[in-house]
């Protein structure tokens, strides 16, 4: 089976450095915001897609460790593989024949779209389609045309460096010259909707509602994402069953655009019933099944009880606010479904706009929002409240 690739060119996000014509309009500072917040919906709408592999092509070369630091939120709970690279010197040509190259040399028996971070009309549906159509061999090259006259995606299941040649980047004419060198190598090219890339005022303040904060749904680990436990600790993955109605609540969530980030305590690390290494195994094996079904967390947030762990224990709402710097969320509109007193009062700790429990056998001294049952009943209960 074909090997699904995304790359993704970007750079480090330093004001006066990126989309500079939209600094021109809204000066370097908020342009780089604006340019971080396209970077985060481009990477929330490619991980859902599912590829196999995400190679990251960075600029400037001595960034690395800054940028990895920057994109970690979006990157450590993928379940896929992830790999650096810094990108090539040159002009865009060049650096997308290098990346071409590697990934290729790389990889074998592979679909690799490369897409930069402009264009948050990119949608799962689309990446899904481009690879589609490599794989059923219904054409050689699939290139998604933006509005400008360029492109917002371009894939191949070859190396064809050719496409690249003698393009003049950054005009009209960018489309128009890469499918003409495609004509002269016979190469079909197969074209996706067209879409648009955000680098003017007037372009941005299209989507400008979109790249705003959004609401989350914190959800508690044990007694609501998975079946509990009891009094004790899921220890290994296969310990770890799902709970009936969870991945479609997640689903429900996401496509009323709100993030779904888990915040959990895991204190049997800290008392060494099983180690960093056995969670991250368990949240992968869980991060690998929702993905099938586009439902993966956006983030996973462990109280661990080690002396190193970053977070305090709930009800301190740290694991919240730790998301709420690495993701854009509006917390005053985000929901936290627990069943715990101290899952509702962490939620009440970082003025979350509301609370769900989950009923079972723990005492309630803290009344939530609303009360289910069961997570079964989570997704109509969301599909109302959201």
């Amino acid at each position: 089976m074909m090997k699904r690739n995304l790359c993704v060119f970007l750079k480090h996000p330093e004001p006066g450095r990126v989309k500079t014509r939209l600094a021109e309009s809204l000066g370097d500072s908020e342009a780089a915001e604006i340019y971080r917040r396209l970077v985060c919906e481009v990477f929330l709408q490619a991980r859902l897609a599912n590829p196999d592999s995400i190679s990251v092509f960075y600029a400037p070369a001595d960034k690395a460790e800054s940028i990895k630091a920057w994109l970690s939120p979006w990157l450590k709970d993928f379940p896929g593989e992830v790999n650096f690279y810094a990108q090539s010197d040159g002009d865009l040509g060049d650096r997308l024949k290098a990346a071409t190259t590697q990934i290729f040399e790389t990889e074998s028996d592979v679909g690799s779209i490369i897409i930069g971070t402009d264009c948050v009309e990119l949608t799962p549906d689309l990446l899904e389609t481009t690879w589609e159509t490599l794989e059923n061999n219904q054409a050689p090259v699939v290139i998604g045309p933006s509005t400008d006259g360029g492109y917002y995606l371009i894939a191949t299941r070859e190396p064809i460096l050719s496409l690249y040649d003698e393009v003049p980047w950054s005009t009209e004419l960018v489309l128009g010259k890469t499918m003409e060198n495609a004509a002269a190598g016979h190469k079909e090219c197969f074209l996706l909707p067209e879409k648009t890339d955000i680098d003017t005022i007037n372009e941005y303040r299209l989507f400008e509602e979109r790249l705003k904060q959004k609401p989350c749904v914190f959800y508690d680990r044990d007694g609501v994402v998975n079946q509990s436990p009891g009094p004790g600790y899921v220890l290994k993955k296969e310990d770890f069953h799902l709970s009936e109605g969870i991945t479609e609540s997640l689903q429900v969530a996401r496509s009323l655009g709100y993030f779904t980030i888990v915040v959990t305590s895991q204190k049997g690390v800290g008392k060494k019933l099983m180690t960093e290494n056995d969670l991250n195994d368990i949240h992968y094996n869980l991060q690998t099944g929702l993905a099938e079904s586009r439902a993966a967390f956006d983030g996973i947030y462990s109280y661990t009880g080690t002396p190193e762990c970053a977070y305090e224990a709930k009800p301190h709402p740290a694991m919240i606010t730790a998301a709420a710097k690495d993701f854009p969320i509006d917390l005053s509109r985000s929901w936290i479904i627990g069943d715990a007193d101290r899952d509702i009062e962490m939620g009440l700790n970082a003025k979350l706009g509301g609370t769900i429990r989950i009923r079972g056998d723990k005492p309630i001294t803290i009344e939530a929002n609303h009360t289910v049952d069961s997570v079964s009943e989570l997704p109509k209960l969301l599909r109302k409240l959201l």
